[in-house]
């Protein structure tokens, strides 16, 4: 089939391929495409509150380590204890710990704790210079001596048994009834917290929960707004955003139902949201800029979508493939919740392909009418002005390649200085304490830390095992070596079934280097001098679990970093038919990830503490977390940009014609793209939680970097520095030359129906060099 052009008097060809086909048969029955994705939405939308009652905090545990061993076997072992102990905090600012009012309000609180589903044990700890305030549990129990010294405050820890979904469903009850109980006994003169992990993480999931709706009020209308003022008028700029949307609503659906089973951390809306807002804007406008062009030349709505498709189409899915693998590298990381992340962005990433590949030439069809509506005064224009090979991106690009090494250098160099400062920054762990300020566990862990208690909620448990049915071992030694440390406040004594724990309570918090240095030195030293011979020691509890989970995320991140570089190469390769191209796009992604970083170290000296956090601190899993999403989302740039420019130059054999008119008419889409991702990171700014800052910070600057210096600047220049060796691949070329059809205009037909010209056949940057390759057999 041949269709006459506006380009040009020649015909565009377009073969029957799948993806041609495909995009036809959705067009020419748009209405039942449209008519099942809204379906699908509308289910999605009516499972949302499923959805939000199954978002919980999965813990960072990483299966298999010390850690996890250690919680599984203290369960088992100290039933009491539970699967997590709690820190109940008590505190005054007008009774003392001794007065009868204060005591009375405690007791009355611990009763109601230990009334409610899920706690196994509320063990008081003693006032200063006096007993346990309330009954404590029989069975071998020595506190020892304690560090916290006010007379205001009072404490208990506090057993809780159950999955880390049960823990989370029960705990707002279990807060409640302490609070409420201490509150009305004391007549509003004492104040009862919980702290621990499962608090902690309650209150950062409601923030998360909440921050979620003010982020998306901001980003939305800066999305729309650099919509329309990128493509010109109100009807275009509104299709990118739907289908943003449908892919982030049909995803959250598939989530809730699989949530009837599982829970996910509260993050993941934050993941499927800011993933589905890049792919869902950057597949849609590719496909949409490129329909708009085929109008232009003349085709009906129906071929204008399958070419459309056919071509943006198919670099959609490529683009996909790229960012699903490098969603899914995620799964090397052995902790649950970057499972879900993974997971998470691998669906919503399949989920905008399908509305890319189905929905949108539908949509389109239906909506062609509108398109040009809401056109914005200085944009009153035909889009055939893209056509042109002779516009602004295209001057840019023929001044630029006129002296490529200038720029690439000038560059290169700044990329580099950029990019040097990252090198100060440390991944370390931080529990948000200026996130949860003003919440309920927030103000407990400020009492418990103004009172040199605060390493109380990461509590060492070092267990010692022992056989079924045999003595106790003698732990004096390792007691007292433990006690001898500097770091330890204090050891506490419990011995339970085959099992004796002590807890190493640290003098500063779970998330403090030193902590995490006791922790290793308890490992190394402490444990294999001290402890019983014969018995099997494992050291746990939430400080030892940071520390399991740091070194899972550093030592991973190499192995991620490797496997989604070999399999972009591999996959760039196949795609791009070049073996030089992948090795540039790999390389400028990581000067990317590089500036980001090393701009978030200099404005972190610069800005607040507030901000972005303390110089040179940064959430220990956020490199690899930035990394796999920035390898996923930029990469669909590189491939819109070369796959226009390889389908122009197969046409033509013309390398620099091929790039300068591949950036004209990639530009648009690609710049607009990216600033709608500056402006989606810009809006993470809004959250009270700072690694979400942080994270929104890295990839502002690195999509701001992706769309103006490198595929603006470095792409052009290092094409054209590489001519016609760009599309070099020995082992591929003899096998696989396939020849133009005669007559195709340049720019149409499908990507990889056009021959690519043996480099060794003449000049590549010679107009009309492929028409001997277009003449032979």
């Amino acid at each position: 089939m041949r269709l006459s052009t506006l380009a040009g008097s020649r015909p565009v060809p377009h073969g029957p391929g799948l993806f041609y086909r495909w995009a036809v048969v959705a067009a020419r029955n748009h209405r039942r495409v449209l008519a099942c994705w809204l379906a699908a939405v509308a289910f999605a939308l009516a499972l949302s509150p499923v959805l939000l009652g199954s978002l919980g905090t999965p813990p960072l545990t990483v299966e298999g380590s010390a850690s996890a061993r250690a919680e599984a076997a203290l369960a088992r072992g100290v039933p009491l204890l539970g699967r997590e102990q709690m820190i109940g905090v008590f505190h005054s600012a007008g009774l003392t710990a001794a007065d009868p009012l204060y005591q009375h309000a405690v007791e009355g609180g611990y009763r109601a704790l230990q009334r409610q589903p899920g706690i196994t044990s509320v063990i008081p700890l003693p006032r200063p210079g006096g007993a346990p305030a309330g009954a404590v549990p029989a069975g071998p129990y020595r506190p020892g001596a304690l560090p916290y010294r006010s007379p205001d405050n009072l404490y208990a820890f506090v057993g809780v048994t159950g999955s880390e979904r049960d823990r989370l469903r029960r705990f707002p009850a279990q807060r409640a009834a302490l609070e409420q109980a201490t509150q009305r006994l004391s007549r509003g003169r004492v104040s009862a917290y919980l702290v621990g992990t499962t608090a902690l993480g309650y209150d950062v999931r409601n923030i998360e929960v909440a921050d979620v709706r003010q982020i998306e009020g901001v980003a939305v209308p800066l999305a729309l707004i650099v919509l329309v003022v990128g493509l010109g008028g109100l009807g275009a700029a509104v299709v990118p955003l739907i289908m943003a949307a449908v892919a982030i609503v049909v995803t959250l659906g598939v989530f809730a139902v699989v949530g009837r089973v599982a829970g996910f951390d509260a993050f993941l809306l934050t993941v499927v949201g800011v993933v589905g807002l890049g792919v869902g804007v950057d597949y849609s406008l590719l496909v949409v800029s490129r329909y708009r062009e085929e109008l232009g030349r003349g085709l009906t709505r129906e071929h204008a979508a399958g070419v459309a498709v056919a071509t943006a189409g198919r670099t959609v899915s490529y683009s996909a493939a790229v960012a699903a693998v490098a969603a899914l590298s995620l799964l090397l990381v052995r902790v649950a919740i970057f499972r879900e992340f993974a997971f998470g962005a691998f669906v919503v990433i399949v989920v905008a392909m399908g509305a890319a590949l189905s929905l949108l030439p539908a949509f389109l069809v239906w909506w062609t009418p509108w398109l040009d509506r809401g056109m914005v005064p200085w944009r009153r224009r035909s889009y055939e002005a893209v056509l042109s090979d002779e516009g602004v991106w295209a001057r840019w690009a023929r001044q630029l390649m006129r002296h490529p090494w200038p720029y690439l250098i000038g560059a290169g160099v700044l990329l580099v200085g950029c990019a040097a400062p990252a090198s100060a920054l440390r991944p370390y762990p931080d529990i948000q304490r200026q996130t949860l300020a003003r919440t309920s566990s927030g103000r407990g862990l400020a009492v418990l830390e103004g009172d040199f208690f605060g390493g109380a909620p990461g509590t060492i448990t070092v267990l010692v095992a022992r056989r079924p049915r045999t003595l106790p071992p003698k732990v004096t030694a390792l007691t007292g070596a433990l006690s001898a440390d500097p770091q330890v406040a204090a050891v506490i004594s419990i011995t339970g079934r085959d099992v004796t724990v002590l807890g190493a309570v640290p003098r500063e918090g779970p998330d403090s280097p030193r902590t995490a240095d006791l922790v290793r030195r308890i490992r190394t030293q402490i444990v294999p001098a001290a402890a019983p011979v014969g018995h099997r020691v494992l050291v746990g509890g939430p400080s030892a679990l940071l520390v399991d989970a740091h070194h899972e995320f550093t030592t991973r991140l190499w192995w991620l970093i490797g496997l989604i570089l070999t399999a972009s190469l591999v996959l760039l390769t196949l795609m791009l038919g070049s073996l030089l191209l992948p090795f540039k796009a790999v390389a400028m992604n990581l000067v990317a990830v590089g500036a980001g970083y090393g701009l978030l170290a200099v404005c972190q000296h610069i800005l607040p503490g507030g901000v972005l956090g303390s110089a040179g601190a940064v959430q220990f899993y956020l490199p690899l977390l930035v990394f796999a999403f920035l390898f996923g989302l930029s990469m669909d740039y590189e491939i819109f940009l070369v796959r226009r420019i390889q389908e122009i130059y197969r046409a033509t054999g013309d390398n620099t014609h091929a790039v300068a008119a591949g950036l004209q008419r990639t530009a648009r889409p690609i710049f607009l793209a990216a600033a709608i991702m500056v402006a989606v990171f810009a809006a993470l700014f809004t959250s009270r939680i700072l690694e979400i800052r942080q994270f929104g910070f890295v990839l502002m600057v690195a999509f701001a970097v992706e769309a103006t210096l490198i595929r603006l600047l470095l792409v052009p220049a290092a094409m054209r520095i590489l001519g016609r060796w760009n599309w070099w691949l020995p082992s591929l070329r003899r096998k696989h030359v396939h020849r133009s059809r005669p007559g195709a205009a340049p720019g149409a037909g499908e990507p990889g129906g056009h021959p690519v010209p043996d480099p060794g056949a003449g000049s590549g940057d010679r107009p009309g060099g492929a028409a001997g390759a277009r003449g032979r057999a």
